[in-house]
């Protein structure tokens, strides 16, 4: 077993075709947002907010892709399992270096089995939209 083990990262470059997809397809929905991309270890590459957002949802975009990223599966998941019958994970609040946003919106990004950062999305007007836009753009092919 090796002692070392070399990680990747989402590029600038790639962040920046995560949210062109993003904001693209929130064009179609006819709604707004905030997209946020962060790297493996949730530190912060690329956000954007759409004219009109409120304010509030860039803290909120970059909170869930955190989210997202540290704990390697969709933030619908963790909302998911608060609503259904583990409230205590709404404790979790300082277990991560960033904010702690367990709400549907974000989703991990992935290099075949390798989580490379995650995409965040809020304030699209319901969380539906931001589930919907932040899926669809962790979906973006990147290049190698």
């Amino acid at each position: 077993m090796a002692d070392i083990i070399s990680t990747k990262n989402i590029t600038l470059s790639g962040a920046r075709k995560i949210v062109a997809a993003a904001t693209a397809y929130a064009a179609e929905l006819g709604v707004g947002g905030a997209i946020a991309v962060v790297d493996s270890s949730g530190q912060l590459v690329l956000l954007e907010r759409i004219d009109g957002t409120m304010s509030a949802a860039s803290a909120l975009a970059f909170g869930k892709a955190a989210t997202a990223v540290a704990f390697k599966r969709p933030t619908k998941k963790l909302e998911d399992l608060i609503q259904s019958k583990r409230i205590v994970m709404l404790g979790l609040q300082g277990t991560i270096e960033n904010p702690y946003v367990p709400l549907m919106g974000a989703y991990p990004i992935f290099d075949g089995q390798l989580v490379i950062g995650a995409v965040g999305v809020a304030g699209a007007e319901t969380g539906e939209n931001d589930e919907v836009i932040a899926r669809h753009a962790a979906a973006t092919p990147l290049s190698q």
